[in-house]
């Protein structure tokens, strides 16, 4: 079984997508760690894509990892945390088989 379907990729590619991270994000994130020492919270996205929740979580001073299966999604997502000068793990993978310990 495929865990990513390669239409992303070319979605990826055409489209501008994913700009900016959705609302239920934004809640999620103030209400669950906001008021924890930010730099000690890790969070991962699965499924990151070029990057919208994870900026937004870098730009909130926590330690964010991504992974998605597109190429073109991650360069994306790294070049616009570089150009804030904004950090953030991002890796290309099968989120079937993360790169990660338990």
């Amino acid at each position: 079984m495929k865990s990513w379907d390669p239409i992303w990729e070319t979605v990826f590619k055409d489209h501008e997508w994913g700009k900016y991270p959705g609302e239920n994000l934004i809640q999620f994130i103030a209400r669950n760690f906001y008021k924890k020492e930010r730099k000690k919270v890790n969070l991962l996205e699965i499924g990151c894509g070029p990057g919208a929740n994870i900026w937004f979580i870098a730009r909130e001073g926590f330690h964010v990892t991504g992974i998605d299966g597109s190429e073109t999604a991650i360069v994306k997502a790294k070049a616009r945390l570089q150009k804030e000068n904004l950090d953030a793990q991002l890796f290309i993978g099968d989120i079937s088989n993360l790169p990660f310990e338990d």
